[in-house]
């Protein structure tokens, strides 16, 4: 055997552990379950009953999906551009020379690595509307805040609002990158022109930073397609007053583990699957006004 066969062996057996893992735990269950959504099965018995396309026909055809689809979509919409924003904003602040930034930068980033779980509790807290911070706070202006968890007009309020609290720091640390990424010499030559302020990040810092934002807007709207526990931790094993949290992963939840119907869930996922990748497509039509020359 050649040395060069023998570094062949040992890198994919060094590979094997790996890739086996993927294997069982990726690779298997996204082609069982693309086979699962083509029957009617329970989970229990182990007999699957075949019914082609009926799953993805009554799919479409259910008046909840469309409002999953709706909820899911005006999520979207909300949160990605307020995260992006905030995350840049914070982002350009903790870029500056101030004191004790090490310390802002673990601070805004503790909501991210925080237990869903813990934090949930406290924004229920939060929401009350009897006994919750942000009432009180309104109470104190003089303005009477609304039953916040169970008034379906704000429902989305409060994903989104616990959503980008929990993410900031994830998105300000992805722009943080790459706004140290930017060479010092185009602001030096910036402002030998006379460009300063506004006209400094206009004309240099955001065209630098478009890979950055680009990745980010990738990434956040996958993410946001994905959103299931705001939901389920806010509003526990219902959806939100009248349906208004119903999101498609939330539907898929219920739909797969409540209600026993994995074909189903299943042909719902690819149903999210196929809109995720659609947005994916369409928005790396945007890829050719990125700057990736530093």
């Amino acid at each position: 055997m050649t040395l060069k066969a023998r570094r062949t062996l040992t890198a994919y057996l060094m590979l094997f552990p790996t890739l086996l893992l993927l294997a069982v735990f990726t690779l298997y269950p996204i082609v069982e379950s693309f086979i699962i959504s083509f029957f009617h099965w329970d989970m229990i018995s182990p007999h699957k009953q075949f019914v082609g396309f009926q799953n993805y026909v009554q799919i479409f055809e259910d008046p909840l999906f469309h409002r999953a689809v709706v909820n899911t979509l005006l999520f979207v919409v909300l949160y990605v551009p307020i995260a992006m924003a905030l995350g840049l904003a914070v982002a350009l602040l903790l870029n500056a020379k101030i004191r004790l930034r090490g310390l802002f930068r673990t601070a805004i980033f503790l909501p991210y690595v925080t237990s869903i779980a813990a934090t949930g509790i406290i924004w229920q807290w939060i929401f009350n509307d009897q006994f919750g911070l942000l009432n009180y706070l309104l109470r104190l202006v003089g303005i009477h805040g609304p039953d916040w968890l169970n008034t379906p007009q704000d429902t989305m309020v409060c994903l989104v609002t616990l959503s980008v609290w929990q993410s900031l720091g994830y998105v300000a640390v992805l722009f943080l990158a790459g706004l140290q990424n930017i060479s010092r010499e185009y602001y030096e030559a910036a402002r030998v022109d006379g460009a300063h302020g506004w006209r400094l990040f206009r004309h240099v810092t955001w065209p630098l930073l478009s890979p950055t934002t680009f990745f980010v807007l990738l990434m956040s709207t996958i993410e946001a397609f994905k959103v299931f526990l705001p939901v389920y931790v806010l509003y526990g094993a219902t959806d939100g007053p009248n349906d208004s949290g119903l999101t498609m992963l939330y539907y898929m939840f219920t739909e797969g583990f409540s209600d026993y119907r994995m074909g189903y869930a299943s042909a719902s996922a690819y149903i999210l699957f196929i809109i995720i990748l659609a947005c994916t497509l369409l928005q790396m039509t945007l890829q050719r006004r990125v700057h990736y020359d530093m």
